[in-house]
């Protein structure tokens, strides 16, 4: 016959999942600056612990060279930033014209090398984007475009052009309406320069930033029209903005200023790139080799990202501009889980309840206790209680499990028996009792009644002995 559990203690269901309480944000937010997840929808992004920005924040200018800024007097504004944050000095363009370089910035390769192609239709990509790396991962991005009519604007109109918004030459994002309408859109609700007011706005909150902001100038601001010098006061007005909006001043952000070319060829096309922000070293000037193609590879670096192609695969990140926080300590592993457990009464007869009562220390809590009573049934719970309906030797385990994923079992032997007797007993020892009655003498043990004088012989077995008396009982 099989045993049954009659009783069981409380189950646990043990679920750990372990997340700072800061974790938590709207969907437009990455975490905050010590918080290493993500949740975007019902998706759980886990992101690399060291990295250098949560937020990034990329303007591009145009068609200069490094020596045309670096120390004029015509770009006071630029050269003040770069001497209080970080200049890249041996930074190049990919290309030349203008949009292949725009596409290495972005898609890590430098489609439609040596055309501008115009119009819009005439040269697009199926290939991915750092944008959509960025959205994958449960990230959030927008790009501004400084004097463009309407959200996705893919026609030229006034000092706007779609050849400096690299985001409508790839078919992922111009082929989605929707997506791209939602986030390509106008810098400024004005239209004509500053401020960006859609942009510093948006910097105003960490519902309203994205984590990968793009802005392209018009192209006066931007120096492609005009001077060196109305670029420089253009940047020396919304900078300021952009370092002391609460994104930047309270977020682990980061702003990266380049041109898209000069009038080299690559690998030597340098052009001035600037690094600034809070998650940015000071005073800090790099002579490693990097190139447009370092910047995706920075991106990917940071967030934890697949490379988008070889080229940035193969190019350096930029991450020695960045003053990293400090990894976490290592973690000790946790005490060693021990497992105990007892059981009564100690000698159990068939058919008798038996209480199991298990305890754990050491490990992580929650415990998770698990019972094998030895006849091939099983249990769950700190408690339980447990009925064995044959006689025989058994081993009764318990296994405990805890959050941090150690388990540990021990086992005690348990003697189930019909005819159990107590502690110092010996087998077929005999108790002569007298009885009340006179005439009857009975022995349990040979269970037979001894008659007397005048007396009823009686005879009875019992299961069970009621004892015995030291010094009369013998083997």
């Amino acid at each position: 016959m099989k045993s049954k559990i009659l009783v069981v203690g409380l189950p646990i269901l043990l679920l750990a999942l372990v997340l700072p309480p800061t974790s938590f944000f709207p969907i437009q937010t990455l975490t905050s600056n010590h918080a290493h997840v993500k949740v975007v929808g019902f998706r759980l992004t886990v992101l690399p612990v060291n990295r250098p920005f949560d937020y990034i924040l990329i303007i591009v200018m145009e068609n200069k060279n490094f020596s045309q800024i670096n120390g004029s007097s015509s770009a006071p504004y630029l050269n003040q930033l770069a001497s209080n944050y970080s200049l890249a000095m041996q930074y190049t363009a990919c290309d030349h014209p203008s949009l292949p370089n725009y596409m290495c910035l972005t898609g890590g390769s430098n489609y439609f090398s040596g055309n501008d192609c115009s119009p819009v239709g005439y040269c697009t990509t199926s290939n991915s984007s750092i944008v959509d790396r960025v959205e994958s991962a449960g990230l959030t991005w927008r790009a501004y475009m400084e004097d463009m009519p309407s959200p996705c604007y893919k026609s030229a109109a006034g000092n706007y052009t779609f050849l400096t918004n690299p985001f409508v030459f790839y078919t992922q994002i111009a082929g989605n309406s929707t997506r791209c309408a939602g986030h390509v859109i106008p810098a400024n609700s004005g239209g004509t320069g500053l401020p960006d007011d859609n942009l510093v706005n948006a910097l105003g909150s960490t519902s309203t930033a994205s984590n990968y902001m793009w802005l392209t100038p018009n192209l006066c601001d931007n120096m492609h029209n005009c001077s060196i010098g109305r670029g420089d006061n253009y940047l020396s007005k919304l900078v300021p903005l952009i370092l002391n909006s609460y994104i930047f001043k309270t977020q682990n952000a980061a702003l990266f200023i380049t041109f898209d070319e000069g009038y080299g060829r690559y690998p030597r096309d340098y052009v001035y790139t600037v690094w600034a922000g809070p998650a940015v070293k000071t005073r800090y000037q790099a002579s490693i080799q990097h190139s447009h193609y370092s910047l995706p590879s920075t991106i990917e670096a940071a967030w934890g990202l697949q490379p988008l192609a070889a080229k940035d695969r193969g190019s350096p990140s930029m991450t020695e501009f960045f003053s990293l926080p400090p990894a976490p300590p290592p973690t000790s592993p946790p005490p060693l889980l021990i497992a105990n457990f007892t059981f009564s009464p100690a000698n159990p007869d068939a058919g008798v309840t038996v209480n199991f009562s298990g305890s754990a220390r050491g490990g992580t809590q929650p415990y998770a206790y698990n019972w094998s009573f030895g006849d091939g049934d099983r249990g769950t719970g700190q408690t339980i209680a447990y009925v064995y309906l044959l006689v025989g030797n058994y081993t009764a385990s318990l296994t405990v499990a805890d959050a941090s994923g150690q388990t540990t079992t021990a086992s005690k032997g348990i003697s189930i028996d019909a005819d159990p007797r107590p502690a110092g007993t010996c087998q077929e020892c005999t108790r002569t009792i007298f009885p009340r009655t006179p005439g009857l003498m009975i022995s349990f043990a040979i269970g037979v009644a001894l008659p007397l004088a005048g007396s009823i012989i009686v005879s009875r077995r019992r299961g069970k002995t009621l004892g015995t008396t030291r010094g009369v009982c013998h083997p």
